[in-house]
């Protein structure tokens, strides 16, 4: 009786040696140490940084942005120097108020007593009759021609204008060299991502093919009655489990495809090419030794320089609506012709220079009521600045706790893989020789497919907090005390 237990076990052992061939085995490591190598110089993420930096939409965009403040700062410039204008004006008129002159009333009665006495002396009438007049105010036609110039004096709203203006124009260069710094982190993220989930899915369909195999010969062992119902119904599970995770897997990779091709504007569906190498203990340490946070960053965030920038603009705009209560002088100089036409000649040139000083003495609060706007727009910055500062601190410590984490779980689960993969090592030759049951194997088998899975997805995920790291390592500096704060 025991002997004939023995044999059957020696038969399954066979049997299942059919099912997880050596050659099969091998291929199940090979696929589950493929990892792909950090982005270097002249890797493929090098050429997908190139195109995002040159098709991106929002890099453009922030670019546009940068040259119309460039040349707002042009404009305000442009203001100091005189400018030059042709003004023509070509009038016809009929009607309109007149200016009624009595000449006839005034004059008539005493030319009539003068030629009265012409006529008793034998003397013809010498004065004739004057009818009244009537003077239009508009000309029947008339032209004006002229050339203006006109620049400032003394404008001291203007300097400070300029002076916030020029602040502007920095502000959204940081604004600029952010969102190209956010870009190159978020590819690195999705590039990364991508990578994990075509890693995964390599190991997942090996277990599947694993598992799909398992599926068909409990059930050709079930018919056969050497097994219960128990062993097909836990086969079909375990395989439906991987598959399903399979399906998350595809998910995750084509969704984080799409978004890479966002990224660098790339047409939908297109090509991501991965570098791969096998996954080693040497490529580990060498991976732990390049994504170990050594430095600290001396680069300042563009978040912080922009709010920097915008605080200084606020200010110089404060500065400018305090100046409104300062008077302002320029000039004006005008040369060129009128007449009732378009001809030359003696008295229808003219020529005029003036300097005009204009001071607004009351506006009923207007003035006031804009520095005091300005002065709360200074102080809302102000603290936007210490909450920004607060955070981005916050986010660089954050930043490099999730790296560090990142590495210790890449040891964790090398120890893991190590521990599991002995153990399937042990299960196999125990099979062989017909010493372990089935549910035995199928669990250090299932245990070695996850050990793989955590150690790929924990190189991955370390590559993707170093993106963020790098992105958050930044020299920020202390915020000064306010007054008032609480401690």
């Amino acid at each position: 009786m025991i002997k004939q237990s023995r044999t059957g076990a020696r038969n399954r052992g066979a049997f299942f040696y059919l099912l997880f061939d050596r050659r099969l085995m091998a291929a199940l490591l090979l696929m589950a140490f493929q990892v792909q190598q950090p982005s270097q110089a002249g890797t493929p993420l090098d050429d997908y940084l190139s195109q995002a930096m040159s098709n991106n939409p929002a890099l453009a965009q922030a670019n546009f942005e940068v040259e119309a403040e460039r040349q707002r700062l042009e404009n305000l410039r442009a203001r100091f120097y005189p400018s030059l204008a042709l003004q023509a004006r070509a009038s016809v008129a009929e009607g309109g108020r007149t200016i009624d002159f009595p000449a006839g009333d005034l004059l008539n009665p005493v030319y009539a007593t003068l030629n009265a006495q012409a006529v008793a002396a034998g003397q013809p009438p010498r004065f004739p009759t004057v009818e009244n007049q009537s003077i239009p105010l508009l000309r029947p036609t008339e032209q004006d021609t002229r050339l203006i110039v006109r620049g400032p004096i003394y404008e001291p709203v203007l300097d400070q204008q300029l002076q916030a203006q020029t602040q502007a124009v920095g502000a959204q260069e940081a604004a600029q060299l952010q969102v190209k710094e956010e870009l190159v982190r978020d590819l690195h993220t999705a590039y990364w991502q991508y990578a994990q989930a075509k890693a995964r899915i390599t190991i997942l369909e090996a277990s599947l093919r694993t598992l799909k195999e398992n599926e068909r010969i409990n059930t050709v062992l079930y018919k056969a009655g050497e097994t219960t119902l128990d062993a097909p119904k836990r086969a079909e599970a375990e395989t439906l489990e991987i598959q399903v995770a399979l399906r998350q897997a595809q998910t995750q990779a084509l969704l984080a495809k799409e978004y890479f091709n966002l990224l660098r504007y790339a047409p939908n569906d297109s090509a991501v090419e991965l570098p791969q190498e096998e996954l080693n203990p040497s490529a580990i340490q060498t991976l732990l030794d390049e994504l170990t946070p050594k430095t600290q960053g001396n680069t300042p965030a563009p978040a912080l320089t922009r709010l920097e920038r915008s605080l200084a603009a606020q200010r110089a705009q404060l500065d400018a609506s305090r100046a409104t209560y300062k008077p302002t002088l320029g000039y004006s100089i005008e040369g060129g012709y009128q007449g009732r036409d378009y001809n030359t000649g003696p008295n229808t040139g003219f020529a005029s220079a003036s300097v005009v000083l204009n001071w607004t003495l009351a506006d009923a609060g207007i003035r006031s009521s804009e520095v005091a706007r300005s002065q709360a727009q200074v102080r809302a910055l102000e603290a936007r600045a210490r909450q920004v500062n607060r955070q981005l601190q916050l986010a660089k410590l954050q930043a490099r706790e999730n790296l560090l984490v990142s590495l210790d779980s890449i040891q964790a689960r090398m120890a893991q893989q190590a521990a599991s993969e002995e153990s399937l090592r042990i299960n196999e030759r125990k099979r062989d020789a017909g010493e372990t049951t089935q549910v035995e194997f199928l669990s250090a088998e299932q245990s070695a497919t996850r050990a793989r899975l955590g150690l790929v997805t924990a190189v991955y995920q370390a590559r993707i907090d170093h993106a963020v790291w790098q992105y958050n390592n930044r020299n920020i500096p202390e915020p000064s005390p306010q007054e008032g704060a609480q401690p």
